[in-house]
């Protein structure tokens, strides 16, 4: 029988923080073989990334292996020298991050950046190179991930590269000492969705390529189906199933994974929710939109865009990062000024201390402070508008029941909350105001699949109970199907499609549009065959480039 390339026997981890021990994996096992695709899967804290970095020995120091083995092509890393095993790193395993803008250090240049790596790894592995011959290499490195300009490339700083390629960079990054195993944390989460497709394809093709193993770590279990060969799931550090892809994804055996299914917002088929259209006036008018940033030659980021929001209805905007979605939302906030174009409230000017329009943010994380207690934090904007003590004790309480949140939690600090909560306080904290409209910016897109469901009902829900009107920034079409009433497509600052949502899914006029839906990943081959096709020439010329 052949020796896998990764054998996980019973591995136990525990944390220690301020003297409290707390186990994030209990027994995990589990083989990865030469040249197979095996997905990790499981909700933020599950212990996907624990194990990873337990594999490839960068834990931290408050966390301890208490038992178990790591078998590398038969050898335990467990017992080699810390010399040993820091040589397994680029060789037999390598690593690509998740987020490819905050893996670079901005004051560097990509060759920099590739050259001390390379650098670094010849003199562990005891080869003497020259600065020339590892250009050299790098450069056929870059050649091997589709960015053929490879000295444009070095001489780049990554804010000047593309989302794209920054990704690519970091998966050339990864090859440069042909590793027998390529570890993927979550390569597509802070992409657009179209670009997360290519680098996904680019992912497979490599494999495919090399004959390289991939250990792809996720929650997206649309991209399980296209990179996986087999799943494992996991569940609180404990691995709950596991089984070849289809199995898993057509026919799951435990309730946590169908569980995990059932979350994915659907793109065809029964289980598709319509929102109805909304009736209303007119709350909001947008006419002949122009915004350009910069006197001379200044950047176009919003062209002659026209539409109007009703009162009541989820109004969708999508598009790739840079289409000026969030451009158009600033300057209805007032953040920004138009440069040409009128944008009109038909709505009466709101009460002292109330808001016509407030924002949710994509990331709670950053968007709350974390030295302010869920009290504080929701306090602030009561306070400013002169709330006395007893009305003010009143309305907290009643923005905690309005986001399902028990009381005690007011006594809590952002730290202390899971994402879906931390995003509950971030809408009690804009419901403060009692807006009309909430703009909504990628507010799950920091989210489990199982968590943006709850957090996509509970904005249902205070639609119908505040009668709010919603416009939501997004390129997640799959989300924005089920969510939104009407939909506009946003490309290079221009609205190129609008229209009901499910009008522009089945009778998508604009090519673009066309390229965003066949890019979302879909769980099932059935949903895949429903999907539109683009052309090559389609791509080339409306999808953002992420190759030179």
């Amino acid at each position: 029988m052949t020796e896998p390339l990764l054998k996980v026997e019973g591995l136990n981890v525990t944390f220690t923080t301020y003297g409290r021990s707390r186990q994030v994996l209990r027994n995990v096992s589990f083989t990865i073989g030469a040249g197979e695709r095996v997905a990790l899967i499981g909700e933020t804290g599950s212990g996907k990334s624990v194990t990873a970095k337990a594999i490839i020995g960068t834990l931290p120091k408050n966390a301890s292996i208490t038992s178990g083995a790591i078998h590398v092509e038969g050898r335990d890393v467990f017992t080699m020298t810390r010399n040993e095993r820091e040589a397994l790193k680029g060789s037999a395993f390598s690593l690509i991050m998740q987020d490819p803008l905050s893996s670079f250090n901005p004051v560097f240049r990509i060759g920099t950046h590739l050259d001390d790596v390379m650098r670094f790894a010849d003199k562990r592995n005891g080869i003497k190179s020259s600065k020339k011959e590892r250009r050299e290499r790098i450069a056929a490195v870059l050649k091997r991930v589709q960015l053929a300009d490879t000295e444009r490339i070095m001489n780049a700083y990554p804010s000047e590269l593309s989302g794209g390629m920054r990704q690519r960079v970091l998966i050339g990054l990864a090859l440069l000492h042909q590793p027998k195993l390529l570890i993927a944390d979550e390569p597509g989460t802070a992409l657009d969705v179209t670009t997360q497709d290519e680098i996904l394809n680019l992912i497979n093709q490599l494999v495919a390529e090399e004959n390289m193993a991939l250990l792809m770590i996720t929650h997206n279990l649309g991209v399980v189906r296209q990179v996986a060969d087999r799943v494992v799931v996991m569940h609180h550090g404990d691995i709950v199933e596991t089984g070849q892809c289809n199995e898993i994804l057509l026919n799951p055996c435990e309730d946590y994974t169908r569980s995990l299914l059932d979350a994915v917002p659907p793109l065809y088929g029964d289980k598709v929710t319509t929102i109805a259209q909304a009736t209303g006036k007119p709350i909001i008018t947008i006419d002949k939109l122009n915004k350009i940033y910069g006197r001379r030659a200044g950047y176009h980021a919003v062209r002659d865009v026209s539409l109007t929001l009703k009162e009541g209805e989820i109004y969708g905007l999508a598009g790739e990062s840079g289409s000026g979605k969030t451009t158009v939302a600033r300057i209805i906030m007032g953040l920004s000024q138009p440069t040409t174009g009128d944008v009109t409230i038909h709505a009466p000017k709101p009460e002292r201390g109330k808001r016509l329009t407030q924002i949710v943010y994509q990331n709670p994380g950053t968007s709350l402070n974390p030295k302010r207690t869920v009290r504080q934090t929701l306090t602030l904007p009561l306070k400013s508008i002169g709330m006395d003590k007893v009305r003010l004790e009143a309305r907290l309480e009643e923005l905690m029941q309005l986001v399902r949140l028990p009381q005690s939690y007011l006594a809590k600090y952002p730290h202390e909350l899971s994402g879906g909560q931390k995003q509950r306080v971030a809408i009690a904290r804009a419901l403060a105001a009692e807006p009309k409209i909430l703009i909504l910016d990628e507010p799950t897109a920091a989210l489990d699949v199982s968590v943006q469901k709850t957090v996509i009902d509970l904005l249902l829900q205070l639609r119908e109970e505040l009668g709010l009107t919603y416009l939501m920034i997004s390129h997640d079409l799959s989300l924005m199907r089920n969510f939104c009433s009407r939909i506009a497509i946003m490309l290079r600052g221009e609205l190129v499609e609008e229209g009901a949502t499910a009008e522009v899914f089945s009778q998508h006029q604009h090519p673009y549009t066309r390229a965003l839906i066949a890019a979302i990943p879909v769980v099932t081959d059935a949903e895949e065959s429903l999907k539109p096709t683009v052309t090559e020439e389609e791509r080339m010329q409306f999808l953002v480039k992420t190759t030179d």
